[in-house]
């Protein structure tokens, strides 16, 4: 694999560059519709040269899969030290095919929607690409730093400026016929019907996560900061529904699967004075009894920059058949 690697490299990629078997480092990617976070990883999951840019100037290019080439080509000569990763792994806010090739309905990155990136990086890149859901990639991490069982059933939530799940079953990535599983924020809430990035409307996602939040915060606390809403504003009917809506993916996915246990993480779980209390009270009077419910393990995310970059290198790491220390 090496050799091929080897031959494929060009004059504008990384050529020179060492692609012996000390460099066991995978570039694990965190691509967010805001910010690109980027780090090296190594086989004992320690993360060095993490750098976050602006999405814009990727998702802005007039050929989007060229300039993420780009960036990517870029780091790599200024963070390397000589020594080219053996992959990158790169996780996108949007849902990806069942090859894990191709995102779809690519909100963010409208120029990506129907590529396939990984052929498009690899030819750029000349080293291996691999991507998925970001979800996916911040559950990998979790399960890992929070110890969580490999066996049974283990759900991921994360609330951001969509919301993001993912769902592992075994200790392997469960991702459905098309690899479209994991889409709970798209079940309907029967409420008014706001349009969803979808296609459909009514989506439960559309109530619960940071594009709800900014609605709420137009329309009812315009003098108050979004950062500040729950501290300010935590005790009001307005935001304690939004609570109330978040939870309705979760219960919903737990009823369903009876998981080992549930992860819960994101920026709005991380704004200060957020509810945690509350949004698990929430999960458990609605969750059957008495099972799942009495003894329902729910853990919150430990929030870092480097989460969605270690989980990335993780998949990488397994898919390459490494040992992990």
């Amino acid at each position: 694999m090496e050799d091929g690697i080897r031959d494929r490299i060009k004059d504008e990629a990384v050529s020179g560059l060492d692609l012996g078997a000390g460099a066991r480092r995978i570039l694990g990617m965190d691509i967010g519709g805001t910010n690109l976070r980027m780090g090296l990883v190594d086989e004992t999951l320690i993360v060095s040269a993490l750098e976050v840019i602006p999405a814009r100037q990727v998702y802005e290019a007039d050929d989007t899969p060229q300039a993420l080439g780009a960036v990517i080509l870029d780091y790599i000569r200024r963070n390397s030290n000589g020594r080219v990763p053996v992959m990158v792994a790169a996780g996108f806010p949007s849902v990806v095919d069942r090859h894990r090739r191709r995102l779809y309905s690519s909100t963010n990155f409208p120029g990506l929607d129907g590529v396939d990136i990984v052929e498009a990086l690899e030819d750029r890149l000349g080293i291996p690409v691999i991507i998925d859901h970001d979800a996916y990639y911040l559950l990998a991490n979790d399960i890992w730093q929070l110890k969580l069982p490999s066996e049974g059933a283990v759900a991921g939530f994360y609330f951001g400026t969509g919301m993001g799940n993912a769902i592992y079953i075994n200790g392997r990535p469960f991702i459905g016929k098309n690899g479209t599983a994991a889409e709970v924020g798209h079940i309907q809430m029967g409420l008014e019907q706001r349009p969803c990035s979808c296609g459909n409307k009514g989506c439960v996602e559309m109530y619960c996560c940071g594009k709800a939040l900014e609605q709420l915060q137009k329309a009812h606390f315009p003098h108050t900061g979004i950062g500040d809403l729950f501290t300010q504003w935590g005790h009001t009917q307005v935001l304690d529904e939004f609570v109330q809506a978040m939870s309705i993916p979760v219960v919903a996915e737990i009823n369903i699967l009876d998981p080992e246990a549930v992860v819960i993480g994101g920026g709005i779980v991380q704004m200060k004075s957020f509810p945690r209390e509350k949004l698990v009270r929430c999960i458990l009077e609605h969750t059957r009894k008495p099972y799942p419910a009495e003894n329902l393990q729910i853990y919150f995310s430990q929030p870092s920059p480097a989460n969605g970059i270690v989980g990335a290198a993780i998949a990488g790491f397994k898919k390459i058949g490494m040992e992990m220390g």
